[in-house]
């Protein structure tokens, strides 16, 4: 597989993004994949609460569809057990409980709209209920024993709701727990998400090396 210039994927790939974490290291696999020839695989998780994306949806999909265009291995996440499990990102209440067959089926609805950006040839479509869906309860107390309840609180809408005396589920801890067993599941090489996902994202990092380790 031919790339262009590490360095010109990087300029493109750095272009219009608010938070970069570890840029180093992107271009550190940049350079293995072009030695070795095989492409990045690159992974954005959408969580279909609602029938449509949003217009966030747009800058994100934008990003992965430069990977594609440089030749990466892109993976479309849709998030129907966790959409199901309902994540409190950004609210001061619990987003609103749907089924898991309501999220499969706002889910076509995402692909068929994300694939008006991306590249449908290449791309890599999966449901998380795949795998969340069969792990038994020893898996899912052994994926929660790897954090604790005060790095839990790091995440600022739990640290906010806990300080107002807002009730939070225990469930809802549960929730970037599922997003880093996504990436453990995949092996993805580089996660892509909005800034209201930093917390899930850098939770799925720190899962993710201790898995791979």
């Amino acid at each position: 597989m031919h790339f262009p210039p590490v360095k010109e994927q990087m300029d493109t790939l750095t272009r219009g993004v608010e938070k970069f974490i570890n840029p180093d290291e992107l271009e550190a696999r940049l350079l293995q994949a072009e030695k070795s020839g095989i492409p990045l695989k690159v992974k954005l998780g959408v969580d279909p609460s609602h029938p449509d994306l949003h217009l966030g949806h747009a800058v994100v999909l934008r990003k992965l569809r430069q990977f594609q265009n440089l030749g990466h291995h892109a993976i479309l996440i849709i998030g129907d057990f966790t959409a199901a499990i309902g994540d409190p990102t950004g609210r001061n209440k619990t987003r609103p409980h749907i089924s898991l067959a309501e999220a499969r089926e706002h889910g076509h609805s995402y692909v068929e709209q994300a694939t008006l950006v991306l590249e449908q040839n290449d791309l890599e479509v999966v449901n998380n209920s795949d795998w969340l869906k069969q792990m038994d309860f020893a898996e899912v107390i052994n994926l929660a024993a790897r954090y604790t309840v005060a790095q839990m609180l790091e995440r600022d809408d739990f640290n906010k709701r806990y300080k107002a005396g807002v009730p939070i589920s225990v469930h809802e801890f549960l929730y970037p727990l599922a997003q880093a067993q996504d990436s453990i599941q995949l092996k993805a090489d580089v996660e892509l998400g909005g800034t209201d996902q930093l917390f899930n994202l850098l939770e799925i990092g720190r899962a993710s090396c201790r898995e791979r380790v």
